[in-house]
């Protein structure tokens, strides 16, 4: 049976002003993960009054996760919701994208924030098969920081899988393009360890090649229907190629993957689409 999974920034809370304030938005962020039935959601920048908020709005989840700054509460979390109908939590844990991924709040290398990985070993009670479901956020201004980030979580998860299957979601803040994504979809013996999601699909993709859009509806709009509205200002590569990802291990097939635009009027639930992919794990 089909898993279906999201990678979703959800955009923190620090800004209290203007019309994209969380308050604005919790609603439509909880109606996305319900509406498009996700089994297990891997989300970023999500502050523990956000946690809480989401909590409330969608009981049928259970959750993992700490705040990257203290592992407890403090700073953002790069959490797993997972449906508790279906799936059942066996181990978790946490490390930080670091020299000392073990020790919380650790700066690594050239990064200009802490940076983790939430990561849980679930067992799908439909099928009794068991899984991992690893989550993070990769920093958006240290190079070297997103290279060894890609390093250290493709040795943590042939050390988490054994022969087992995962599943890696996130915010990347890089493109296919990049030498990060090269790390963690590169070969090496015995075949690749992870394959991204988007290109490996039978059915290859929904909607647009870009997940980030900043909450400009007007340029997402000239992106999504370029015949009818010139662009405006240029953005780069953030409305040109996808920066958030879903990677499996082998063994996992890919049978959907898209990315979701779904908006209230105009009114985006985040700055990031999310990104979803149905598994058979």
């Amino acid at each position: 049976m089909e898993l279906r999974f999201m990678s979703y920034n959800i955009k923190n809370d620090y800004d209290k002003e203007g019309e994209n304030t969380w308050n604005s938005r919790r609603d439509l962020v909880a109606g996305i993960v319900r509406f498009h039935r996700a089994d297990l959601v891997g989300m970023q920048e999500v502050l523990h009054n956000q946690l809480t908020d989401l909590e409330e709005r969608l009981p049928e989840y259970g959750w993992i996760g700490a705040g990257r700054e203290d592992g407890k509460q403090d700073g953002e979390y790069a959490c797993i919701f997972y449906l508790k109908q279906r799936l059942e939590p066996l181990e978790h844990g946490h490390f930080w994208l670091s020299e000392e991924p073990e020790k919380p709040g650790k700066l690594g290398w050239d990064a200009a924030c802490t940076r983790m990985v939430t990561w849980c070993r679930f067992k799908d009670t439909y099928t009794g098969k068991e899984f991992i479901h690893l989550n993070t956020h990769f920093d958006h201004i240290g190079v070297e920081a997103v290279k060894q980030s890609a390093h250290l979580i493709k040795s943590r998860i042939r050390d988490l899988v054994e022969k087992g299957a995962a599943v890696l979601t996130g915010d990347f803040n890089v493109t296919s393009d990049s030498e990060a994504y090269r790390v963690l979809c590169g070969e090496e013996e015995g075949g690749a360890l992870l394959r991204d999601a988007a290109v490996s699909a039978d059915y290859r993709h929904f909607g647009p090649t870009f997940t980030f859009q900043g909450f400009d509806s007007r340029e997402t709009a000239a992106r999504l229907f370029p015949a009818y509205l010139n662009s405006g200002q240029e953005h780069g590569l953030e409305f040109e190629s996808a920066i958030d990802f879903i990677f499996v291990t082998g063994g996992v097939r890919v049978r959907n993957f898209g990315v979701i635009t779904d908006h209230r009027q105009g009114k985006m639930p985040s700055d990031h689409f999310p990104v979803v992919a149905d598994l058979l794990v």
